[in-house]
This record gives structure tokens, C-alpha cells and sequence, in this order.
């Protein structure tokens, strides 16, 4: 259904666009997926290559591999795998070119070399190429094949890095960085990079290596973790395990080290800690090959070390029994390596329900999510006596390596399942061939339509509103969301266009259901890309949409992200100072999920904040994500904002949303997002009922804490960020108790010796005086008038309570020792904080009496 005509539209992209497209478009998205290991070779890469593949053909992506024999980890005995074969859905194409299985980098760079030359002359072929291509960077020099494909034929290209060369040869000293090839391999890689349609990193620290040498192409990378199946690798007691049994592992501590043992992993660490524990009932199992697998069995042999066993790679189907046969899993990682490569093997460690010890630099990525998880323990390089250390204190707490393990398989089960991410390859993959698609001709001949989502109170089930969004009604593949065409609209620049043809209509609509149910006084809610939202034009198109379909200002929502508002913050404040004189609110979409200060909304006019619904998803399962929840509603609440939020699917996450105080959501549950049609059969059901009207645009002020019951405990608040500040201030005084604030710790210092608080909520990180140096400040102040015999036993004790980020066992040690009374991390568990106050404070004021 469309709701207003596309000629204006049309006539702007022609006027922009000088040009048509021939292209044709089939059904199906038909990946070639081009990768020298694949099963049933045992190298990582190609097991991951095998599992992308076989789930992306589960959500409808035609799938064609063209890959090598099985060569550097497998058996050089065994037979050759067919040239051509199905592997489930998968249609896999094997090159026969001089198969070796030589580990020597001569050997393997002749071996590649030959596979390249046969992938070349395999995508001549038409059928053989498909809509897009996928390159691994195994061999390094694959994905120039797919800047060769591109540029003659028009195919767009995506490159997968998991190692990243030419680097990798620097650090291993294979070359030199001034070496010709070198140079030459960097200026290979610019122009490759630049012209992939995506290139996808497994971590954030090799996407800034990249982005440090090819700064043009950081919005090309996109961070897609590995994964494991926790369906498949999932916990098993060691005495059912049978790998177990047949190697004698069931009465031993064993440490498990699988996979590869390259040269750009640490094993001196690890060797080192088996000599730290060679008179310990401890195993150290090792499973795999690479290059520095025989360096190890030399070693042990030569130091006389009987806890050291060494296995072959052993067959996939066995890796469920073999990883978890351990007590304890090693990642390694060497020095200057970190960004490089990314050890995959993490991921199946963690779905094996055992501990991972990681042994890095401290910057690396694998320590954020071995925290993030609490599933173990980062070791420095080299500290082979920190390794032996977390080694003996998990044997001798049987309960936290049992504990450790199942939150790391909760880890992978909530965030790296292959079908999480390969849901991520399959959007950018299918976004890579639309942007190539014709998305002019697209709205030439009219392709998109809207889509409304109704936004609901939590506790009526009453309607507040909806969300307009637009769809891409392609003619062959069906409808497409805007995730999957929106970077190619930027690109384009039909973004805009596009927008104010979604405003026009969904005004339009809008009208309509206003007129239909004039009791439900409904809003409407629209995206704003940043380029709309700062388009001159956009308070001229606002105000005729308004004027032409006789809507109130307040009938309308807008819905930017902060980054969006952070952007130009001048530009922003005048742009929202004349949406709030016409009433038309503004929401922060996506808000909890990467924002760093709150500080801008206090600054700003903003009517309501979207909760993100990544939290919304984990409420059930993670108390942080709960806190920081809660903290968004209080927060909400004392900037007379609407807290909403985004995904609710099931009764449990309402249930919670509603504990924590939220009022308002969306969501499969209520309602998926539908065309006006069945919109509109929703909106009759909720006919008769009342919407509770929208709070005004603006910021109104925040009464503070009433003083008058002189009987309530005083709480001195010092803090730095004035949100916080806020968030305090309310939740302290829906606990029953006054409220004082200062900005910073001169100011809490003095207020302090002003008025005598029951109780002093102190954060750690502030300027000038630090939260230390002020509570060092408080103590010292009391002592002092304590000796002086001017001060009573009441103000002698008053409770220091430290809230911070940090939650390192150094700044604990020196909280205490400056004397703080007791210590809460952020983001704040409420119900902590609430039973802190009421064992903290008194059940009456400890007024403070001077001794004259």
C-alpha cells in the first residue's frame, strides 16, 4: 500500500542521478565462498568456513564452494576428497593442483600459489561466480582475486581477514618491514581494501591495525566475532566422557591446549608452567600440530617432564568428547601478535563449559570477553608462575571451576551460536549485492511501502502510538528490511529522498487513523538518518506535513540516535529548539547500547529514550544488564522523560520491564510490524480505550528533594556527573531519606563540614580532589575535631560509602585505606545500594553537636 505518490521522488533521484540499470536480480543470493581448507580438512579456518556455510543456506542464501584438497592439517596417507560433492546444502568444488600437506612455508606458498591459479580459472565461468564473492585470507594473496573478479566482470566482493598479512610475516621476522614485497604487498592490500564492498575482522584490535595503515576504509570493516555451537560442544562430566576414559584423564587435573601451535601462539608460557608443576598431580594435554608442536615435545623431553602428553589433531566428530576431557583450556597468543590472528579455538573452549585461562597482552580483545563472561583468567606473556598460580586455585575450588565453565557455555549460548553469527555474515553479504542492485529503479517504479509497529503501555495495554518504518518490496526476493539497504542508500544518497517520502506517507496515514479513532489521539514515530536530521530542509518539510494533513506538532515523534545528537552539538541544540516550539518531540533510539556520557541529555530537549533491545533481551538472564536498565528508568524518570522499550517478545521480559519500572514498550509481543492494513485491524481493537497523552517536549525542572521532615537521614552526594547525581538523588529519595549534592570533592568536602550528613555517597574518579583524596580529607577532619574534643561520637561515625567504576583490587585497598566504610561498583545494583543505606544509616538523623 502506498500513501503518497513517488513522482516527487522519482523526479529528485533522476535530477541527482542521470542514469539506469540493466542489472537483473535473481530469486536467491548466491554466495561463492572461496577458501583453500575445508572439510574434511581438520585447519580451523575451513571448520568455521564449513559451519558459515551450511547456516547461511538455512536462511535462504544459495551456497557454492570452491576449495582445495586436504592438505596442511591432515594425513598425507589419506585418500583425496571428491572433486565435486554436496555437504548438506552446500555444493562444494575441490581443486586437484598439487596437493601437499608440506608445513614448510616454501612448500605451502607453492601449494597456494597453484590453488589461486585454479580458483582464477574456476571463476571464468558465470555459474561458477554467483551474485558475490567471499575470500578468505587463507592464502594471503586470495582476496586479490576478488578485486580481479570485480574489476573485469562487476561481481562485488567481501574478504574474510583472520590473519592479517603482510603483518604477520613482519612480526615473524620472515621479512623485513622496508622489504620490497612488503611494500608492495601494502599497496596490494590498499587497493584491495578499497575496493571490497565488506571486510570482515574477528576483533576490534585488527580492525585498528587496518584502519591505522588504510584509514579510507574503516566504514568497510565490520567486527563479526567466531562462534561455536553450544548444541554440539556442550558441557560433559569427564567420567562419561569417553576421550577421557581412553586416555586416562578422569583421575587427573588435566590443561588442555588444542589446536594449532604455531609460530604466533605462546607455548614458552605454557611449557613454563609445566615445569612449575612437574611434582603436581597436574596434566598437560596437548592436541594438534603446527611448527612449534615438535619444539615442545623436544623441550619436555629434554627438562624430563612427565605431565606432558602430546596427541594428533583428532576428527571433528571427536571434538565435542576431546575438549571437554580437560579441566582447564589454554589460549595463547605472542607478543606483538595481538591484532594479527584471532585464536577461534576460544570460542569452542568456552562452549565446553570449562575454564579458559588466555595467555596475552594486556590490550588484547580476549581479556574484555574472558571478563565480560567471568570464565577464567588472563595471563601476561611470559608469567609461566601466574598460569601455575590460577592452575592451583582451580584445583583446589572445585565449585568455581564448575562455576566459571557454565558461565562461559552462557556466553557462547547468548552471543557466538553459529546462527547469531552467521546472521550477521548473511546481512552484509546480501547488503553487498543490493548495493549493487538498482535501488533508483527501485523507486522509480515504486517498490517501498510502510510498516507500523504500535507502542503500547506496559500496564494498560493501552496504545501510545506507532512507528512508521519503510520496506523494500523487491519484486523477486520479498520484502527487505531497512538494515539490509540502508548503507547502500546512504551511499546513493537516496537516504534522504527516501525519508521524506516515508514522512509524506506515514503523515498521511496518520491522518486517517486520527480521524477513525479520534479517542486514541495517536503519535506517530519516524527515524531521522543524521543526514535528514540536518538537512536544511527538514523544519520546512515538518511544517508542510503538518500543515497538509492538519496534524499537531505533538502528534509527532522523531527518533535519532545520540551519536546523531553529538554529532555537531550547536547545530543540534538549534535544530531541537525549533522542533520544541512547534511541540514535536524527539527520541534517542537504540539508547544502552554504546552511549558514553549522559551529560547531552540534560542539554538537550529530548521527550523520550528507546531502550535498546539488546538489554531488553538479556534482562532475564544478566543482573547488569537489569541495573543498567533500572538506571535508565530512574534517569528517565527525573528528566520527565518516556522510557520505552524496543523487542519485547515474551511475557517474562515484560514482567521485568514492568519491575524495574518501565512504562512503556513494543514488540512482537504486542504487535509485529505490520502494513496499514492489518495496522489498522489492531487499532480497532483498542478503539475504546484512553491514551495517556505524551509528557511536553521540553525539560521540566526537577523538584529537589523535600527538606521538611527534619527526621529523615541526610545523604551527601558527590559527584562529577551530574546524571549520576540524578539517578541517586531519586533513587535515595524513594528510599525515604534527604538528599544534598556537590559537583566535585572540594565542594563535598565543604559541604561536608557544612551541614553534617548521616551518610557521604563518594565517586572514586572526579577533578581537582579525587574521591580519595576528599573521604582521606573527611576522616583527617573528623580526627582532628575528635582530639579536639569539639565534635560528638555520632559525626566520629559516619559511613563513607565509595560508588565507582572501578573495581581493580588496587583502587579497593586504597578506598578503604583512605577510609571509606564500604565500596559499590557501577553500573549500581538498586537493591544493593538500598540495603547499603539501611545498614549504613540510622533509623533516625545522627545530628551533629558541637561540644562548646
Amino acid at each position: 500500500m502506498f500513501f503518497a505518490p513517488f513522482s516527487g521522488v522519482t523526479h529528485l533521484v533522476q535530477s541527482l542521478f542521470n542514469r539506469k540499470s540493466n542489472s537483473t536480480v535473481k530469486d536467491d543470493v548466491q554466495l561463492t565462498l572461496i577458501t583453500q581448507f575445508y572439510p574434511p580438512d581438520f585447519a580451523a579456518t575451513g571448520q568455521f568456513m564449513d559451519e558459515l556455510a551450511q547456516n547461511l543456506t538455512t536462511q535462504g542464501m544459495q551456497v557454492q564452494v570452491f576449495t582445495g584438497q586436504p592438505s596442511y592439517a591432515f594425513d598425507a596417507t589419506a585418500a583425496k576428497a571428491p572433486e565435486v560433492e554436496k555437504m548438506g546444502e552446500v555444493l562444494v568444488r575441490r581443486s586437484n593442483f598439487l596437493r601437499s600437506v608440506s608445513r614448510k612455508w616454501a612448500g605451502r606458498t607453492i601449494s597456494s600459489l597453484a590453488f589461486c591459479a585454479h580458483a582464477a580459472l574456476h571463476l571464468l565461468k558465470r555459474e561458477h561466480r554467483g551474485d558475490i564473492l567471499l575470500l578468505t585470507s587463507e592464502p594471503p594473496f586470495l582476496q586479490v582475486l576478488g578485486y580481479l573478479i570485480k574489476l573485469v566482470f562487476g561481481v562485488p566482493f567481501a574478504t574474510l581477514v583472520y590473519d592479517l598479512y603482510p603483518d604477520v610475516a613482519v612480526e615473524l621476522e620472515v621479512l623485513s618491514q622496508n622489504h620490497w614485497l612488503i611494500r608492495f604487498w601494502d599497496s596490494v592490500n590498499r587497493r584491495v581494501w578499497n575496493a571490497a564492498d565488506s571486510i570482515v575482522v574477528p576483533c576490534q584490535t585488527m580492525k585498528d591495525r587496518i584502519v591505522a595503515k588504510v584509514p579510507e576504509v574503516s566504514e568497510k570493516i565490520i567486527v563479526i566475532h567466531n562462534w561455536a555451537d553450544p548444541t554440539w560442544i556442550k558441557p560433559m562430566l569427564k567420567a562419561q566422557n569417553s576421550f577421557a576414559q581412553e586416555h586416562q584423564l578422569t583421575e587427573k587435573f588435566t590443561v588442555l591446549y588444542s589446536g594449532n601451535m604455531g609460530r604466533c601462539h605462546d607455548m614458552d608460557t605454557i611449557m613454563g608452567a609445566a615445569v612449575e608443576l612437574q611434582n603436581e598431580p597436574v596434566e598437560f594435554l596437548f592436541v594438534g600440530g603446527g611448527p612449534k608442536r615438535e619444539e615442545c615435545k623436544q623441550q619436555a623431553a629434554a627438562l624430563g617432564l612427565q605431565n606432558c602428553r602430546f596427541l594428533p589433531y583428532q576428527d571433528k566428530a571427536r571434538l565435542p568428547e576431546s575438549l571437554t576431557a580437560c579441566d582447564l583450556s589454554l589460549v595463547s597468543v605472542d607478543v606483538d601478535m595481538e591484532g594479527l590472528v584471532a585464536p577461534s579455538k576460544f570460542y569452542s573452549a568456552l562452549s565446553a563449559g570449562r575454564p579458559v585461562a588466555i595467555i596475552c597482552e594486556k590490550h588484547s580483545y580476549l581479556r574484555s570477553l574472558v571478563s565480560d563472561a567471568n570464565c577464567g583468567a588472563a595471563i601476561s606473556n611470559g608469567d609461566s608462575k601466574g598460569l601455575a598460580g590460577f592452575i592451583r586455585y582451580l584445583m583446589k575450588d572445585p565449585e568455581m571451576t564448575e562455576r566459571m565453565g557454565k558461565a562461559g557455555h552462557r556466553y557462547i549460548q547468548e552471543y557466538f551460536t553459529p546462527h547469531e553469527i552467521s546472521q550477521q555474515y548473511f546481512r552484509i553479504l546480501r547488503r553487498a549485492v543490493l548495493n549493487h542492485a538498482d535501488l533508483h529503479q527501485a523507486v522509480e517504479q515504486e517498490e517501498f511501502c510502510i510498516h507500523y509497529q504500535p507502542m503500547m503501555e506496559i500496564g494498560t495495554r493501552k496504545i501510545l502510538g506507532v512507528e512508521a518504518t519503510i520496506r523494500w518490496q523487491h519484486p523477486t526476493r520479498g520484502l527487505i528490511c531497512p538494515a539490509e539497504f540502508e548503507s547502500a542508500a546512504h551511499e546513493t544518497g537516496l537516504i534522504v529522498p527516501l525519508g521524506w517520502w516515508l514522512l509524506q506517507g506515514a503523515c498521511q496515514q496518520l491522518q486517517t487513523w486520527r480521524q477513525q479513532h479520534p479517542k486514541l489521539d495517536l503519535q506517530l514515530s519516524i527515524n531521522l538518518s543524521s543526514q535528514q536530521f540536518f538537512h536544511p530542509e527538514l523544519v520546512s518539510r515538518l511544517d508542510a506535513a503538518l500543515q497538509q494533513y492538519d496534524l499537531p506538532g505533538n502528534a509527532l515523534m522523531l527518533e535519532i540516535k545520540d551519536q546523531v545528537v553529538m554529532e555537531d552539538a550547536a547545530a543540534t541544540t538549534a535544530i531541537l529548539l525549533q522542533l520544541q516550539t512547534r511541540n514535536i518531540q524527539v527520541c534517542i533510539d537504540n539508547f544502552g547500547e554504546g552511549y558514553s556520557t549522559l551529560d547531552y541529555l540534560h542539554r538537550f530537549p529530548i521527550s523520550a529514550l528507546k531502550v535498546d533491545k539488546s538489554l531488553v533481551s538479556r534482562i532475564g538472564v544478566d543482573p547488569k544488564t537489569v541495573s543498567l536498565i533500572e538506571t535508565i528508568v530512574i534517569l528517565a524518570k527525573d528528566l520527565r522523560m518516556k522510557a520505552i522499550a524496543v523487542g519485547v517478545e515474551s511475557t517474562e521480559q515484560l514482567l521485568r520491564l514492568k519491575e524495574v519500572g518501565l512504562k512503556y514498550a513494543q514488540g512482537y509481543l504486542f504487535a509485529p510490524s505490520q502494513d496499514a492494513e492489518q495496522t489498522s485491524t489492531f487499532l480497532e481493537t483498542c478503539g475504546q480505550q484512553e491514551l495517556v497523552h505524551p509528557l511536553p517536549a521540553a525539560n521540566l525542572p526537577v523538584p529537589v528533594t523535600s527538606a521538611s521532615d527534619e527526621t529523615k537521614p541526610l545523604v551527601l552526594i558527590v559527584d562529577d556527573d551530574r546524571s549520576m547525581r540524578s539517578i541517586l538523588r531519586t533513587a535515595i529519595s524513594q528510599a525515604g531519606y534527604r538528599t544534598v549534592e556537590a559537583e566535585n570533592g572540594t565542594a563535598g568536602l565543604a559541604k561536608f563540614h557544612e551541614l553534617k550528613p548521616d551518610l557521604v555517597l563518594l565517586d572514586a574518579l572526579m577533578p581537582d580532589m579525587d574521591g580519595f583524596a576528599c573521604c582521606h580529607a573527611i576522616r583527617q577532619s573528623i580526627q582532628a575535631q575528635a582530639e579536639a574534643g569539639g565534635i560528638s561520637t555520632a559525626v566520629r561515625s559516619i559511613p563513607i560509602l565509595m560508588i565507582t567504576a572501578l573495581d581493580d583490587s588496587e583502587s579497593v585497598d586504597q578506598a578503604f585505606a583512605a577510609g571509606a566504610t564500604d565500596y559499590v561498583t557501577k553500573p549500581i545494583n538498586w537493591a544493593v545500594l538500598r540495603q547499603r543505606l539501611q545498614r549504613l544509616l540510622p533509623t533516625s538523623p545522627a545530628k551533629a553537636t558541637v561540644n562548646n
